[in-house]
Parts: structure tokens; C-alpha cells; sequence
């Protein structure tokens, strides 16, 4: 629940459908839509799509909007919805849902971003999914004097000049070239879906792998996105992982998986498999359900509780419940369902005064559960602290519950993200308040504190071995930053110096972002 304030940059999607299929274009938008749902829980602020069409007048035409995907599709309304997929049916085409980690949520800045140019290799519109840490090193070399303008505080709209630039000359450039060039310009993590008016198609995981990529064939279509419970649910039964630095090549009817860039590491964020990816999803060949329940039976070997009759496990919807299930087994205590989800309320719902109310508005407390029981709570991470507080009160004031111990399947989280994870100051983290050395695994005492800082009666986290072993990945090949602070890219961790600095002259108030 406390990571369920956190929010992922953005999810992405590509289509490219054979011309000699019968009906290519429209299937194409559908898959897009199918899709981009599946991909909703990776951004709720905005969708859009591009598709491309050389049998109309825009070639390369572009539709987003702020909402979710049914609300921007407009599905509530069969007719309105069947017009949007006949006016932008193509043979290929991109998608996005977007969470804003840098820049305001404007309309403007959903993605895909489209640059219009009378030179058809110019012409193209992309989505990305990512941060880059050396944004604001981008902005500082931005060439002023020739009187380029940046109208957004955006890492997108670096990116499109940059991709730009590289598309600059007489004759049509090698995509591969063009990618290449901009993985030497970007620290970070950036997997990319690019569409132009020639109709070339590139899917562009990032060379370290920061986040998931993944592509397949199902009903004379290849397609790609960002997790693999997208595809499966458009009907690809076997999806391979884009390995980083690699992208898909689409031009013409041709189809290629090619390397554009080389790969100095593998960084894959573990945060994919303890919170962000659909618990169906498989990512570089790794189960999100399984490292989940893997996680909590290393939780569980930590208990420390005498176990009685009246304990109960309660698992914090829904990203939580694989752990909670799983730890409940392992010590023999029944899971119980205390906490209910609202499964209606969505990124528009009336939010309240304060966490309480968001708190409420998401969960019902099963007060004939809960009432006099002593709760081992379980939750994927805490982060800021602010809503797990609120909602070990809601569980003991409503819920009833005698006490309430804090189970946590990821461990202490001592430093910010740079790589597209909204946590970008130290200050706003409730681990560091508490332990000097983030190298170190949390104490007991530590942990004591901050239960008492939560109102929870006691609170045990995961440890780093832990999650290595339920990922079941080497620890060199996973970017484990935001527990141990160590950062997989010169910027990252330029950006983590910078951050500590920013917070020590805050003298205790919140700093500003490093990238703003």
C-alpha cells in the first residue's frame, strides 16, 4: 500500500500488423487499446497512440489524452469509440500510458510526442518509458545561441531533439545509427517506441535494461510493450525479452531484432518484481509471481512473534498479497482477507482531505476480521512512511485490530531514484531518518523506531539477500540503488552527491528534486 503512492513513469506498446493479414489496420489499433489496458497500472495520468497509414492525408497521425485508457478510448460510449479506431486505423502503430516523474501533467506532455516534417524520415512520433538521470546536464548543453527553445521542463522533449538530430541530412539515416548515437548522449533509463512517416518502426530497450521490454507474434502481428501480460492477453503465448541494447526493426514487411548499442551491464530494477509489473508478467525470464511469493517465505524466516490463535496475516492489496499468502503458510497462520479493494476507484476519484480518506476510499477494514486480532500487516515497501502510518491507524481505530505488526517484503528504502521511480529526494524517505549507513542492513533498533514513528507494535523488513535469492537474477545484474546506493550510471550517482547535499542545506525540509 505505502508503494501504491509511488508511481512508474510510463508503460509502452508496439504494433506492426502484415499488410497481407485482412483487416491489418484496424487490428492494429485494437491490439494497441488491449494493450495499453494491460498496461494501466504502469500510468494512469494520460494514453495516446500513432499509427501509420499511407492510404490517408496524415500519414502519421497522433491521438492522447489525459485519463485513464477507457476513459481517453472513450469505450463508454460504443459509437465515439468505433470513429476513433476507424480514423486512426494503420498497419503499425505505437502506444503509451503515461505517469509524470519529470514535467507537469499536461495534455501536452502525454505521450506519444509527435514532430511534424515535410521530409518523411523526419517525420515521426515516440513514447518512452524511463528517466534520464543527466537531464539536467542535457538542458546546460542545449545550444541556446542557435536559438533552439525547450518549452517543457521534460526529459521527452530532450529526447525528441535528440533523436531529431540525428535524423538530420539529405538522405534517410539507419535507425540503428540514429539510436546508437543517442544511447552515447543519455544516462538512464530509456526503452523507446518510435514510429516515422516512412513507416519504419523501432523498439529500443536501454543498454543496461533498467526496465522491462518484450516482444512476440500471435494472429499475423508482431507486437511489443513494456510487460509480457500485455502480449499473452492479446494472444501471444511465447514472448522473448529485448536483451539491453537490442531493438526491433520494422521496415517495410521485414522484422529484425538487431543490437544497436553494446551492453557494459545488466541493471534490471528489482522494484519490476516487488511492486511496479502485473503479478502475471514474466520479465527476462523471471516470474513476478513467483519472486513475490519467494519473497515472503524469506520474510518469513524473520519473524520474531510468538505465535498464537490470535494472529492473523493480512496482505495490503493487491501487489502485497502473493508475499502475504506466502508467509502466512509458511508460519501456519490463516491469510485473511481484512483489507478490501475497491476495484472501482480510479485516478480521478475524489481523494478527501488527507491520506485517511484516500486510505478509505481504496480499502474497506472487515472490522469481523480484524476486531481484537493481533494483525501481522503485510505490505510490499514503505517508502515515505505517510500512508503506512495512516493506514495502521485505520487498521486498529475501524478495523478493530488489538495490534498490528508491519511485515515489509522489501527491504528499508534508503535513496532516491533516478531511472523513472517517483522517489527523487532524500528527504521525503523514512529509512534514512533513521540509519546513518545505507550500506548496512537495518538494525533492530532502527526498526523499533520506526515502528514507533508508524504507531505499528512492531516492524520487520526483508533484507538485500532476500530479494536477490527470490529474483533468483545475479546481484551485478540488478539495479539495487534505492537500498544500497549504488548506482549503475555515472549521473545516478553524480545525482545521489547532489541530493545528499540538497537535503543537508534543506536543514531538515524537503528538497527539491535534482533534475528540476
Amino acid at each position: 500500500m505505502e508503494s501504491s503512492d509511488l508511481q512508474h513513469k510510463c508503460g509502452i506498446a508496439a504494433v506492426h500488423s502484415s499488410r497481407k493479414q485482412p483487416h491489418a489496420k484496424e487490428q492494429v489499433v485494437y491490439a494497441l487499446y488491449k494493450m495499453l489496458l494491460n498496461l494501466q497500472t504502469r500510468g494512469q495520468l494520460s494514453a495516446g497512440i500513432s499509427t501509420y497509414n499511407d492510404k490517408r492525408s496524415q500519414i502519421l497521425d497522433t491521438y492522447k489524452d489525459l485519463g485513464m485508457v477507457n476513459e481517453v478510448f472513450k469505450t463508454s460510449f460504443p459509437v465515439l469509440s468505433m470513429k476513433l479506431f476507424k480514423k486512426y486505423a494503420g498497419d503499425r502503430g505505437i502506444g503509451h500510458v503515461r505517469y509524470a516523474t519529470c514535467g507537469d501533467e499536461s495534455k501536452d506532455l502525454a505521450h506519444p510526442f509527435e514532430r511534424q516534417h515535410s521530409q518523411k524520415w523526419k517525420w515521426f512520433s515516440f513514447g518512452f518509458n524511463g528517466n534520464l538521470a543527466n537531464y539536467a546536464e542535457l538542458v546546460e548543453q542545449f545550444p541556446k545561441d542557435k536559438e533552439y527553445y525547450l518549452r517543457y521542463s521534460s526529459d521527452t522533449e530532450m529526447m525528441m531533439h535528440h533523436i531529431a538530430k540525428g535524423l538530420k541530412g539529405e538522405k534517410r539515416p539507419d535507425l540503428l545509427d540514429v539510436f546508437g548515437n543517442v544511447s552515447k548522449e543519455f544516462d538512464g533509463a530509456y526503452n523507446i517506441t518510435y514510429l516515422d512517416a516512412n513507416g519504419r518502426m523501432a523498439v529500443v530497450r536501454d543498454p543496461l535494461g533498467f526496465r522491462p521490454l518484450v516482444y512476440g507474434r500471435a494472429n499475423g502481428m508482431t507486437m511489443a510493450a513494456s510487460e509480457s501480460n500485455a502480449l499473452f492477453n492479446c494472444g501471444v503465448m511465447q514472448s522473448k525479452s529485448l536483451l539491453p541494447g537490442e531493438m526491433m526493426l520494422v521496415d517495410g514487411e521485414n522484422v529484425e531484432i538487431k543490437r544497436y548499442a553494446p551492453s557494459p551491464r545488466k541493471a534490471h530494477c528489482m522494484f519490476e518484481w516487488i511492486y511496479f509489473a502485473n503479478v502475471a508478467s514474466t520479465i527476462d525470464d523471471r516470474s513476478v509471481y513467483l519472486a513475490r511469493l519467494k519473497l515472503g517465505q524469506e520474510l518469513a524466516k524473520r519473524e520474531t512473534e510468538n505465535i498464537s490463535v490470535n494472529h492473523i496475516v493480512v496482505s495490503v492489496p493487491d501487489s502485497a498479497k502473493p508475499a502475504g499468502d506466502s508467509f502466512a503458510f509458511e508460519l501456519g497462520i490463516p491469510s485473511k482477507e481484512g483489507l478490501v479493494r475497491n476495484r472501482f476507484v480510479g485516478r480521478t476519484f475524489i481523494q478527501g482531505s488527507g491520506r485517511e480518506d484516500r486510505i478509505r476510499n481504496k480499502f474497506t477494514a472487515l472490522r469481523s476480521i480484524l476486531k481484537g486480532k493481533k494483525v501481522l500487516l503485510v505490505d510490499d515497501s514503505i517508502v515515505r512512511g505517510s500512508t503506512s502510518r495512516k493506514l495502521v491507524e485505520y487498521v486498529k481505530r475501524v478495523g478493530g485490530a488489538k495490534e498490528v505488526h508491519l511485515r515489509v517484503s522489501c527491504p528499508p528504502i534508503f535513496a532516491p531514484c533516478f531511472y523513472g521511480i517517483d522517489m527523487s529526494t532524500v528527504g521525503e524517505l523514512i529509512a534514512p531518518k533513521y540509519v546513518n549507513n545505507v550500506h548496512e542492513e537495518i538494525s533492530e533498533a532502527a526498526s523499533k523506531k520506526i515502528a514507533q514513528d508508524l504507531g505499528a507494535d512492531s516492524l520487520i523488513y526483508n533484507d538485500k539477500k532476500a530479494v536477490v535469492k527470490a529474483i533468483s537474477l545475479p546481484e551485478k545484474d540488478l539495479c539495487m540503488a534505492c537500498l544500497n546506493g549504488n548506482y549503475p550510471t555515472a549521473c545516478g550517482k553524480q545525482c545521489y552527491i547532489k541530493a545528499l547535499t540538497m537535503q543537508n542545506k534543506a536543514k531538515g525540509k524537503e528538497a527539491k528534486r535534482t533534475y528540476e
